[in-house]
């Protein structure tokens, strides 16, 4: 599957989910009830051997419920091919999913911290073929969000701790295992408050 075809799978599946988010509100009359639709990018920083520090891209949807809490969808891509004993060997992932953050009030007003969970599309080479996986990556955010153009815009950060779970492939019909491991992004945001 080739970067556009992944990508348009990732933000078909996010914004359906963004979509139930939108389509039933918990409080429609709370007053800071907002929903939000945002681009992203940085750089992720995987622990895996043979990995470097690589960009990564996204697109993320969400509601607030109520003043304090949101619930929303993510999608983040990184592609890069890594050196592997002197071969360039691509190692890819895109991860899709849920989250859940709790935005402070007052003073600490644009802070939040969350937990997100979800699937994962891992890519790479085994063996002469293809391998991908599909394994599920559950973490931790730190954020900030800052208001702009009268709260219809906001320029953030984000920190993200990010566990990916081991998972099975086959290539040429051999089974191979892909190896857990964690990611560290850190992120900007920006995002059109609804």
């Amino acid at each position: 599957m080739n970067l556009r075809a992944r990508i348009r799978a990732g933000l078909v599946s996010m914004f359906l989910a963004g979509g139930l988010c939108l389509a039933f509100p918990v409080d429609v009359g709370a007053v800071d009830g907002k929903a939000w639709i945002g681009v992203s990018g940085g750089l992720s920083v995987p622990n895996k051997s043979d990995t470097s520090p690589r960009p990564i891209l996204g697109v993320n949807l969400g509601a607030k419920l109520g003043s304090e809490f949101s619930i929303g969808a993510h999608f983040l891509t990184s592609s890069k091919d890594e050196s592997v004993s002197g071969m360039s060997v691509p190692w890819n992932y895109q991860l899709y999913g849920v989250s859940g953050a709790y935005h402070f009030e007052g003073e600490a007003e644009g802070v939040y911290l969350g937990a997100l969970i979800g699937m994962s599309r891992m890519e790479t080479k085994a063996l002469g073929g293809d391998l991908a996986t599909s394994p599920m990556h559950w973490g931790v955010m730190a954020g900030y969000d800052y208001p702009m153009a009268g709260d219809m815009f906001s320029l953030g950060g984000e920190l993200s701790f990010i566990s990916i779970s081991g998972a099975s492939g086959s290539v040429h019909g051999v089974s191979r295992e892909t190896d857990a491991f964690s990611i560290l992004n850190f992120i900007l945001t920006l995002k059109f408050w609804l």
